[in-house]
This record gives structure tokens, C-alpha cells and sequence, in this order.
């Protein structure tokens, strides 16, 4: 009877620790997922916080890029006041402009991104001339777009400022679009004049042929 009872208690004990050692392990497998899962969630949010710097680093490399243009050229000349004396001759070249190139003074009668456009306006005094330029190594966020600026489509879409678009501009260039498109909406020779104006002011301004 005595040994009944006693093989009782020690089945009572194995049963109580089995029940024991079952929780214990159901507790440690229930902390496990959650850890688990906070450990997902944070990987999970790092690539969307990583989305912002990618982005903008995809933006700047794309200001940074050359764009390429088309123009209009009459010829070049070594010295400003060389290229000055021949327009200065040259009444008929009214829309012609000086732009500065290292060294070089080329005139250009218009500056476009489509090489179709700029050849229906070269005439037997002209050719085309293609170049890139770029403001990656201006100082000025401004002169950094210029290029991007210069690229529009239509006239209109030159009539930017900060607070409409929210970005940076150059300097004095709403003023400037406003003055050179009283003389002329021609796309080409608004363009033209716009980079006449700031290469002649900013060598950070990079026209490469």
C-alpha cells in the first residue's frame, strides 16, 4: 500500500514538471516570436528611411549631368572686343549674341535642345554648332539648375521663381527672362540670350564641345 502511494507522488511530480517544464517552454517560444518579430519590423523600416539620401543623391546626380544643346554659329573670335567690332558691323545679326568659351568668343544666333529646330533656323552664313554644359562646379544651387533651366520646352516655362517652384533659381533671373522676352518669344534666341548673360558672368559655367 505504501509503495501505491508512493509510486502516486512520483507520478504526481513528473506530471507537475512536465506541466512546468511545458510552460517554461511555451513562455521562452512566445518571447522568442516577439523578438523575432520586433527584429523584422526594424529591418523593415530602415530600407524606407534609407529612401530619402538615395533619392536625393539620384537628384544631384542628374543636376550634375551635362545637358546637350545645338546653336546657331557664325564664327569665333579671340577676343571679346574682336567678336564686339564684327557685330558692331553686322546690323542685320541683331539677335546674335557673344558667348564665352575658355578663351574663345563664339557667336551664336540661337541655343536649343532639338538639333532639328536649330538646323531650320542655319542659314548660308551659319552652321550648327552641338555642345554640352553643366553648373556641377558653380557654388550657386541656382547656376547648378541653369542647364535643367535652359532645357524647357516652351518660353512660358521659363517665367520660374523660388516660391512658385520652390527651388533655387539664379540670381536676377526671372528679371532677366521678363527684359529679353519684351525683344523676343522666340524660344531659341530667349535661350541664347539667357546663357550669353551668364556664362559672360560665371566661368563656373562649363560649355564643352
Amino acid at each position: 500500500m505504501k509503495f501505491n502511494t508512493k509510486k502516486n507522488q512520483e507520478q504526481t511530480h513528473f506530471l507537475l514538471a512536465a506541466v512546468i517544464h511545458g510552460v517554461l517552454i511555451g513562455a521562452a517560444g512566445v518571447l522568442l516570436f516577439f523578438f523575432i518579430l520586433q527584429t523584422f519590423e526594424k529591418r523593415s523600416v530602415q530600407p524606407d528611411e534609407q529612401l530619402l539620401p538615395a533619392s536625393t543623391s539620384q537628384s544631384t546626380k542628374d543636376i550634375n549631368k551635362p545637358v546637350k544643346f545645338f546653336a546657331v554659329q557664325y564664327g569665333v573670335y579671340s577676343s571679346s572686343q574682336a567678336a564686339s567690332d564684327y557685330l558692331a558691323g553686322h546690323p542685320e545679326f541683331e539677335n546674335v549674341a557673344i558667348v564665352p568659351v575658355g578663351k574663345q568668343f563664339f557667336l551664336w544666333g540661337a541655343v536649343g535642345t532639338s538639333e532639328k529646330k536649330i538646323k531650320s533656323i542655319v542659314n548660308k552664313d551659319s552652321f550648327v554648332k552641338p555642345f554640352t554644359l553643366t553648373g556641377a562646379s558653380c557654388g550657386e544651387k541656382g547656376l547648378k539648375i541653369l542647364p535643367q533651366l535652359l532645357g524647357v520646352s516652351k518660353v512660358a516655362k521659363l517665367n520660374v521663381s523660388n516660391s512658385s517652384k520652390g527651388k533655387d533659381i539664379p540670381a536676377g533671373w526671372k528679371g532677366k527672362v521678363a527684359e529679353i522676352t519684351k525683344v523676343s518669344n522666340d524660344l531659341e534666341v530667349v535661350k541664347l540670350q539667357l546663357l550669353a548673360h551668364y556664362a559672360s558672368e560665371n566661368d563656373c559655367l562649363e560649355i564643352k564641345f
